[in-house]
């Protein structure tokens, strides 16, 4: 017979969360897009052993990331120092078990607990010394001048300007990864939004729940201004629609909202680790290539 889940586990959760709060880089997204994947998973609807197979390989997948953290070294060590790695592990393994085998008795805890995870922190932008372009300007630069046959002075004044040129780029990705965190948690309040409508079983809100996914995909690929446009379309839409036939209030959101947020212009504001940070190792490498004019070593 399956464990009931303890009244403990909601303090598990919340020790997570604090968890990931903690870290930067891959380690804390790697915690939080699990976290948010497993509440996307919980909240969906279809055959319901399916749906508990997924969110329990989704969080079995949680447990390897959390027992992984035991072995770093160096900041993420200091990080998550006072913290129960193998009780927090052992906690959530007890939320597997009810997942592989529920029971009637647990379940109307468990739902309270799939709420709870619905408030999961954001993922947070790479962090900048994680990606490493300072370490190579010099030489970088260097090279570059000398492929270009200058020396002396001419030589030196090359390499001040591209490692100026570098200060300069580094500055503009900076404000890109508070923009992009703007962006993520602006996009979590638009879902949360959506959300709340749908979950009302109103006739305005089963129309707009197969339209959901379409319109999220849209508000998260463009910028911070484009955003703000379309909550603000999203906030007036309500009242408005409010009386009237919920198909085509729905029908009328999706043309208001194309007109306010434009075509795709970034990437995905809820993306994974991997595809946020290809797009910054993108930008990085297309910087470098004009700023040292031509093939850079590898």
């Amino acid at each position: 017979m399956t464990a009931p889940i303890p009244s403990s586990f909601e303090e598990v959760l919340a020790s997570v969360a604090a968890l990931s709060s903690k870290l930067t880089g891959r380690e804390g997204n790697a915690i939080r897009e699990h976290i948010q994947r497993l509440a996307q998973v919980l909240a969906l609807e279809g055959p319901d052993a399916e749906l508990r197979a997924r969110a329990a390989t989704e969080l079995e997948q949680l447990i390897e990331v959390i027992a992984r953290l035991g072995g770093l070294r160096g900041p993420v060590a200091k990080a998550i120092r006072g913290f129960n790695l193998t009780q927090l592990a052992a906690g959530l393994r007890t939320f597997v078990q009810y997942l592989r085998a529920p029971t009637a008795e647990n379940q109307a805890q468990a739902e309270q607990l799939v709420a709870n995870l619905q408030g999961s922190p954001v993922l947070q932008p790479v962090p900048l010394d994680e990606l490493q372009i300072d370490e190579r300007v010099e030489s970088l630069a260097v090279q570059s001048a000398l492929r270009q046959g200058l020396a002396g002075a001419d030589l030196t004044r090359a390499v001040e300007r591209m490692k100026r040129e570098m200060v300069s780029f580094k500055r503009q990705l900076e404000l890109r990864t508070q923009q992009e965190g703007h962006r993520a948690s602006t996009a979590v309040e638009m879902s949360g939004l959506l959300d709340a409508l749908v979950k009302t079983a109103s006739a305005l809100g089963k129309a707009l729940e197969p339209e959901r996914a379409a319109i999220m995909e849209a508000f998260c690929r463009v910028d911070l201004t484009r955003m703000a446009a379309g909550l603000r379309v999203y906030s007036q839409w309500i009242p408005a629609s409010m009386g009237t036939d919920p198909a085509a209030a729905v029908a009328a959101l999706r043309v208001q909202l194309a007109d306010a947020l434009g075509p795709a212009t970034a990437v995905n504001a809820m993306a994974g680790e991997a595809e946020r940070r290809a797009d910054y190792e993108r930008e990085i490498q297309a910087a470098v290539d004009k700023i040292f004019r031509g093939a850079v070593p590898t």
